[in-house]
């Protein structure tokens, strides 16, 4: 039984087997899974032969990471606001809404992407300063951050269509194409890192072509070839204000969680890059390792958008709780093993990105810290997914941003400068666990099941 057969099941009020609800949970995972895969191996990729380079140009990316990640968030978050239209339209059987959702997309994805590119590349040029970064990597750190930034809209347009498949019930194909977008940027990199000899910015411009290449076979997948969003002529292309609205409803508040939680990452850098290159580089790789843990959490999340979205959609609640419970089980249970896994290997992680051994071995104990608290922090990505996929994107805003910043960024500023990067870790540590509590309590209240703000 496939999403489609489902959905329709579900808006004829009849039950769904439990074996036919992990059945489509798992289906719907695993190609997301394998998607968050290809996307920590690109960053693996990066770090690495970037890596192979000296804990200098290590540090320069390391430098901006967390300004790359605010911007890639906010454009994740506008993102959101039309996938889980997309999601809710399909499930109420709406198909031509969906299809009119993918227009307005298309145009927002041109305009909106231009803006942050502009953005990020004017504020290339000033920000490791303003980071303290060693003037040693500013000039590298400032080359990756503008170059990343004018491939904005690429990535944005890869993010974009690779959520409308997924929301549709196709996880397939943007896992394969993902898969595709890690092939190319690691021909692109070696072409420009070790062929032409760019260095840090040959990083940026492998990944920024991976990117243009991958968005626009997608974009071409979704309007020509998916059967429920290919366009076929009678959509309008003025701008709707209800698809607009709900964009708005949907994104602003998501926006603004992402924007808090990479403001309050940037404070970090800012307080890291005090304590030097080398634990700049401790904390950039142990950062990148990291995302090899929780990966199978934000797989699942994107699944449960999906499940919960076109559960909202087809007027099935109980369902919407249903597969909120079982997504948020099966990620803990996954990343418990990923953990465990992360604790045993953490000096062989750190070592496939850096040559350094004093970062290596920094990076290992940062890993193993947070290893106790990855289980809970993939309950706060799932339930944050199930949460969006029913409309309701204000409460993640606000317990992130509770959690972000008055857990982990107010200790750090004032307490642990002092014990170097290992003690932000540990203070990372403890905050992730206090964030998946609190998410795990918004579920089980369940009052998210009447929040949702797609009209």
């Amino acid at each position: 039984m496939n999403m489609m057969e489902i959905t329709a099941q579900m808006r004829e009020n009849k039950k769904i087997e439990f074996k036919d609800q992990l059945k489509i949970v798992i289906l719907l995972s695993v190609p997301a899974i394998l998607e968050q895969l290809v996307g920590t191996a690109m960053s693996y990729i990066d770090t690495a032969m970037v890596g192979s380079l000296g804990y200098k140009a290590t540090a320069a990316i390391g430098v901006v990471a967390s300004t790359t990640w605010l911007f890639g968030g906010i454009c994740t978050a506008a993102v959101l606001g039309f996938s889980v239209q997309v999601a809710q339209y399909l499930g109420a059987g709406k198909n031509k809404l969906a299809r009119q959702v993918v227009c307005q997309s298309i145009l927002f994805n041109i305009i909106f992407g231009l803006c942050i590119a502009l953005v990020v590349v004017a504020f290339s040029f000033y920000l490791p300063k303003l980071l303290g970064a060693d003037p040693s990597i500013c000039r590298d750190a400032t080359l990756y951050l503008a170059i990343v930034g004018a491939f904005i809209p690429f990535n944005m347009m890869a993010m974009l269509h690779s959520g409308m498949l997924r929301c549709s019930g196709n996880a397939v194909l943007p896992s394969l194409m993902n898969i595709s977008m890690c092939v190319f940027d690691v021909i692109f990199n070696y072409f420009f890192i070790y062929i032409l000899n760019l260095g840090v910015a040959g990083a940026a411009l492998g990944t920024g072509m991976a990117q243009l290449v991958v968005g626009f076979i997608l974009m071409y997948i979704v309007v020509k070839k998916e059967k429920s969003l290919r366009l076929l002529g009678d959509e309008s292309w003025k701008f709707d204000k209800d698809i607009l609205k709900n964009v708005v409803n949907l994104s602003i508040p998501a926006g603004l969680e992402r924007v808090t939680l990479s403001l309050a990452q940037v404070v970090m850098t800012g307080v890291v890059s005090g304590m030097g290159a080398i634990s700049v580089a401790i904390n950039y790789v142990a950062v990148s390792a990291e995302g090899l843990c929780y990966l199978p959490a934000y797989g699942i999340g994107g699944a449960a958008t999906t499940l919960v979205g076109q559960s909202i959609g087809a007027n099935r609640k109980d369902m919407a709780k249903r597969f909120a419970y079982l997504t948020t089980l099966l990620s803990f249970a996954l990343v418990i093993f990923m953990s465990i896994i992360m604790f045993v290997f953490a000096p062989f992680l750190a070592s496939t990105l850096t040559n350094s051994q004093e970062v290596i071995d920094g990076a290992s104990e940062c890993l193993r810290i947070v290893s106790f608290s990855e289980p809970l922090f993939a309950i706060s990505i799932v339930v944050m997914g199930a949460l969006r996929g029913a409309g309701d994107s204000k409460c993640p805003f606000v317990l992130n941003a509770l959690s972000m910043w008055g857990m982990r960024v107010l200790p750090i500023i004032i307490f642990t400068k002092r014990y170097g990067v290992i003690g932000v870790w540990a203070t990372m540590t403890f905050e992730l666990v206090f964030r998946g509590i609190i998410f795990l309590i918004r579920m089980v209240r369940g009052k998210w099941l009447d929040q949702n703000s797609v009209k």
